[in-house]
């Protein structure tokens, strides 16, 4: 999630929100996307056989 997280802030549900909200304004589905098709090339999964579901 980022540098100078501590163990602390993952049981601040305020910080989780705000996390979730900057994801939400990043456009979570195309950060998905990238993060799928990065995976997917770098283990070798054939594109032919690939689905991606962002629910």
């Amino acid at each position: 999630m980022g540098e100078g997280i501590q163990p602390e802030h993952l049981n601040d549900e305020r910080f989780l929100g705000r996390v979730l909200d900057k994801l939400y304004d990043a456009a979570l589905t195309e950060i998905f996307i990238r993060v799928a098709l990065s995976a997917a090339d770098r283990f070798g999964v054939k594109m032919d056989s690939f689905q991606l579901d962002s629910s």
